[in-house]
């Protein structure tokens, strides 16, 4: 029972945890980490970026292509 409990706090606060943490440790990567954490942080940074846009350039449901 415990798990349904949770389901609608996941389904609604699930995604913007992750990017959260992703671009949260992608900051934290940016200042104290050098060579593969170069890579971690653009990526830590893009992703946040890359879902918004691929949100803004998606059409809306029911509109058809642009």
């Amino acid at each position: 029972m415990r798990s349904a409990s949770w389901r609608p706090f996941w389904r609604l606060w699930g995604w913007p945890i992750a990017l959260g943490l992703a671009s949260g440790s992608g900051l934290v990567t940016a200042l104290v980490a050098d060579g593969w954490g170069d890579w971690w942080s653009w990526l830590g940074l893009a992703l946040p970026l890359a879902v918004a846009a691929w949100h803004w350039w998606r059409p809306a449901p029911g509109e058809g292509p642009r």
